[in-house]
């Protein structure tokens, strides 16, 4: 049986990487704490030459562990953003006329420049535009030129380069600015699990960054959809479908559909990412106020269980573990939040019997038959399921059909193995040696057992529900179940 308190944590962490965790010590500290997941925000940190060296201190320091982890490049996106102001800021009165300019200029009371070109273009009367987080809120009057002129709805201190938003306007730029696929075109070959696109409007946005990877021959990269913009709400089902794997961005979003309405779309997006078999990560402001002090705050506490019980795959940490006072317990407090809310889900079960009908979109072979190894599991109190992969996609499908057992996935492919440490519940196992190369179904289970034993994950007397796909080694889904007493 899983023998360590880490292995009841089925919801994964992510945690983002900066000047308080990027050393040695940190980085060893948060993989045995429980990070799943390192981020690299490309706004900081794509220099290619310290990327590399990073990814390469943090698989040193996971091999030394023992441990999986995934590494997530978190693409810029377009960042628009208001020019420098005159005297450093400015007050801004509800009511007042401001224009914002196309053109290069020091931003005063009546005007300030802005980084985006196509802003004249794309926008239209009535159209909102939002600075600082929706701190201050223009409403667009008219077009002239190069200028937008605006009536100020809400009033505040506009300063040097604060961020803009604009939630109605369907904008002409991509989201995968040149900057991202410079970023792209350096860091591909250093060892990337995931990529993160910022800003996504459409599926299309998705499909371009997946036909550059497959000129690049990295097409294994997977990709992350951030939902934080209300055109990506407006498509979010041929998004999910489209992308990897789905993140909801709520900083953005807030800003762009309101904070109150977040929670309701931070259920939507989990329930429909579940439907399709697809990871989601819940993200921003988690346990915001551990930037600065040891202790989570009651809210932020309810926020990630809240996640957990919704079935996220996966919660992110951002600054807490990029500059805050200590990143380590940041991942612990985490861990325990995840961890006690599991377990009442586990209570809950116990409790009640569900009935769940049309779980998922589509109903395959693969889904009924990892239903059905849940369900075997069930009815033999087994200690856990063991799902051999080539590709990943078993695991996910037993994860999301909200398996109660912990996931044991061997694999012969080490970016699938990396990429799998994303899934809740599942737990990345190396096969010693590739799939191809053992002769039975049978050999193959005594292998991966016993490299299940040496990492804790089992023991004598347990029992598994074993899945795989025959013949082995080829990625043609589930078509096997067993149950397997470990001797």
């Amino acid at each position: 049986m899983f023998t360590t308190n880490l292995e009841d944590k089925k919801t994964k962490i992510i945690a983002t990487l900066g000047p308080a965790s990027l050393n040695e010590d940190t980085l060893r500290e948060l993989i045995l704490e429980g990070v799943d997941v390192f981020r690299f925000n490309a706004s900081h940190n794509a220099e290619p030459k310290q990327l590399k060296k990073n990814i390469k201190l943090i698989r040193k320091i996971s091999k030394k562990l023992d441990r999986y982890v995934g590494i997530l490049l978190d693409l810029q996106g377009p960042k628009i953003r208001v020019g420098k102001i005159e005297g450093d800021s400015v007050e801004l009165v509800k009511g007042q006329p401001f224009s914002l300019s196309a053109e290069e200029c020091l931003g005063s009371s009546k005007k300030a420049s802005i980084t985006y070109d196509g802003l004249v273009k794309d926008v239209s009367k009535g159209d909102l535009v939002y600075i600082d987080d929706g701190k201050i809120q223009l409403s667009v009057k008219e077009t002239s030129g190069t200028q937008v002129k605006c009536d100020v709805i809400r009033g505040g201190t506009l300063s040097n380069n604060k961020g803009v938003n604009l939630p109605l306007t369907k904008m002409s730029i991509s989201p995968y600015t040149k900057k991202d696929q410079l970023d792209v075109k350096n860091c591909h070959k250093l060892g990337l699990d995931y990529l993160a696109l910022s800003f996504v409007c459409h599926e299309d946005d998705i499909k371009r960054i997946k036909l550059e990877l497959k000129k690049l021959k990295a097409d294994h990269i997977k990709i992350i959809a951030k939902i934080e913009r209300q055109q990506a709400i407006d498509r979010l089902v041929p998004i999910i479908d489209e992308a990897d794997a789905i993140m909801v961005a709520r900083g953005d979003l807030g800003v762009e559909v309101g904070v109150e309405k977040v929670p309701r779309l931070q259920k939507l997006i989990i329930r429909e990412s579940n439907k399709r078999i697809k990871p989601v990560i819940v993200a921003t402001q988690m346990l915001e106020s551990m930037i600065l002090q040891e202790t989570a705050t009651r809210a932020e506490v309810s926020d990630v269980a809240n996640a957990v019980y919704d079935n996220c795959d996966a919660v992110m940490l951002s600054a807490e573990t990029a500059v805050g006072i200590n990143p380590g317990n940041v991942v612990k407090v985490m861990v325990d939040i995840c961890t006690a809310s599991e377990e009442h889900k586990m209570e809950i079960r116990k409790d009640y019997t569900f009935v769940t009908k049309n779980m998922f979109t589509q109903d395959t072979r693969q889904t009924s038959l990892c239903n059905a190894a849940n369900q075997v599991a069930e009815s033999n109190k087994a200690n856990a399921i063991i799902s051999f992969t080539s590709s990943g996609a078993t695991p996910l499908v037993v994860s999301k059909a909200k398996s109660s057992f912990p996931i044991i996935a061997p694999t012969d492919v080490d970016h699938v193995r990396n990429q799998m440490c994303l899934y809740r519940g599942v737990f990345p196992l190396t096969m010693p040696k590739p799939f191809n190369r053992i002769k039975t179904f049978t050999d193959m289970i005594k292998i991966a057992v016993k490299e299940a034993k040496k990492k804790g994950y089992l023991s004598a007397g347990d029992t598994v529900v074993v899945t795989a796909g025959i013949p082995i080694g080829e990625s043609n889904g589930i078509n096997s179940i067993r149950v397997v007493d470990v001797k």
